[in-house]
């Protein structure tokens, strides 16, 4: 985590997420469900928080690719792929299971938010590993 690209990575991949999600939950969903359904969802939250919790996000998502990239091609596909796993894993039995304990919490916006979430970590996989993605020299003479 020393290394600059870490840092760099997660800057990159944080501030993607962040316009990502500022369009995706605050434009669209925002008017769209989220203030329909105030019994399910505070309104007043300072949004400073859903930044910092995304830059947390893809600090988590880039540590645990560093311990794990050997498993995946060293390319933005690699980190696609890690972060399609990762995203399974955590939103999969995360919203799915929310469900079951909110009332007012829809078993279809259960589902918005896995997939939704899966394809967020594969974005913010892709952008990890393109930063850390090994380039080779080419031949010399060539």
């Amino acid at each position: 985590m020393k290394n600059s690209k870490f840092w760099m990575a997660v800057a990159a991949s944080g501030v993607v997420m962040n316009i990502i999600d500022f369009l995706v939950q605050g434009m669209l969903m925002g008017p769209m469900y989220y203030s329909k359904h105030t019994d399910v969802f505070i309104q007043t939250t300072d949004p400073v928080w859903f930044v910092i919790g995304d830059f947390i996000t893809v600090f988590v998502l880039a540590w645990v690719y560093l311990k794990v990239s050997g498993n995946f091609s060293a390319d933005w596909k690699g980190g696609a792929m890690y972060g399609l796993y990762a995203g399974i894993l955590v939103n999969f039995p995360t919203w799915i299971f929310l469900h079951l304990m909110l009332k007012g919490y829809s078993y279809k916006f259960a589902w918005f938010s896995t997939i939704y979430g899966i394809i967020w970590t594969v974005i913010a996989g892709a952008i990890v590993a393109s930063i850390y993605e090994k380039k080779t020299a080419a031949p010399a003479g060539s």
